[in-house]
């Protein structure tokens, strides 16, 4: 059994103009020890997934319509808000993108810290301020003794993220989900970011939700990657996979914007033309059509996932084989279809 598991997740919003889909029917499974990446454009649904499963999706204006999120089998979305703040921070925890808007600007960072270690572990003052300043030394802040008593503005922006990492793992989670949790940071400390939720991993045996943007930390760090679009899961696989084989053209197009040291001009970028749809008027069929050099009239119809076997898996009609004179005539450089063995539907 994996030990987190969400099936069928859909969420929503509703706003002055309508009602947006943010997640659309996302499923997919994490194990222990294992770091999962999910990669998507800004207003993909990465973080409104997390802040599903953290119980934290604000009611109104949302809404989880359906799905199941369960942690060791059992479903948080059964559970009642007074059941998710002791679930919450003890077995699953969140780096939370923005620390300087995630810290409370008016309690030292000690008391924040300690304040989740008394509520979860039982602890007393004396010694829940002894964890907390052993936490802060655990991801390396110098002189932990004084940084216990400072507010989050006497800090570094490096400093806020490893107190929220401190904040985060001070209860030893079993899921540790990062959203962004290297972002606006120089390289340097995103290493040391990166380098300390590895150690966490391998202490623990805790499995980490990695939200990026940045697909080379998803290559270094990541043991499986979800590539989403417009709510939707796109394609999902091992990061070598995704890497050496990608097959949604939106993931094609993610790796083909990175930039290559290798290449003789490495300024120059290849974009993804166009820009993400509209939640409130989301295309039929494939939402990344208008935006796809593969497009072709069977796009317009809802897309199943085909497996590719091993576990990979993308939602693209360009490997459906009764598409593919459809394709020749549409498309004139489409890329090559596997065999139909590895190219059988699987429900969406």
């Amino acid at each position: 059994m994996a030990l987190l598991e969400v099936s069928g997740l859909r969420v929503g919003f509703k706003t002055g103009d309508g009602f947006v889909s943010a997640v659309n029917g996302l499923s997919y499974e994490v194990e222990s020890g294992s770091t999962l990446g999910i990669v998507g454009e800004s207003g993909s649904g990465k973080s409104v997934n997390a802040l599903s499963i953290m119980g934290l999706i604000p009611r109104p204006p949302g809404r989880i319509e359906s799905g199941t999120i369960k942690l060791r089998g059992e479903d948080l979305l059964t559970k009642t808000e007074a059941e998710m703040r002791k679930i919450r921070g003890k077995d699953v925890a969140m780096i939370f993108q923005d620390p300087m808007t995630s810290l409370n600007p008016v309690l030292t960072v000690g008391d924040q810290i300690s304040e989740a270690v008394r509520l979860h572990l039982k602890l007393g003052r004396k010694d829940a301020l002894a964890k907390t300043i052993d936490m802060l030394r655990l991801v390396h802040i110098p002189l932990p003794e004084k940084r216990v008593r400072e507010y989050p503005h006497q800090l570094s922006g490096g400093m806020r993220q490893r107190v929220m990492i401190a904040m985060a793992l001070s209860c030893d989670p079993d899921v540790l989900i990062a959203d962004e949790p290297t972002t606006a940071l120089d390289v340097t400390i995103q290493a040391q970011i990166i380098h300390l939720m590895n150690e966490m991993q391998q202490r623990l045996g805790s499995a980490i939700v990695l939200i990026t943007h940045d697909l080379g930390v998803v290559a270094e760090t990541c043991k499986y990657v979800l590539v989403m679009y417009a709510g939707n899961l796109v394609e999902y696989g091992t990061a070598q996979q995704i890497f050496d084989a990608p097959k949604h053209p939106y993931t094609m197009g993610l790796l083909a914007s990175l930039p290559r040291l290798d290449e003789k001009n490495p300024a120059r970028l290849i974009p993804i033309d166009g820009q993400p749809p509209n939640l409130l008027r989301v295309p039929s069929g494939c939402s990344f059509a208008p935006r796809c050099r593969y497009r072709m009239p069977a796009c317009e119809a809802p897309v199943p996932l085909y497996d590719f076997g091993d576990g990979h898996v993308a939602r693209c009609f360009l490997y459906d084989e009764k598409t593919a004179t459809e394709r020749k005539l549409s498309v004139a450089s489409a890329p090559a279809v596997p065999g139909s063995a590895a190219s059988a539907a699987v429900a969406p």
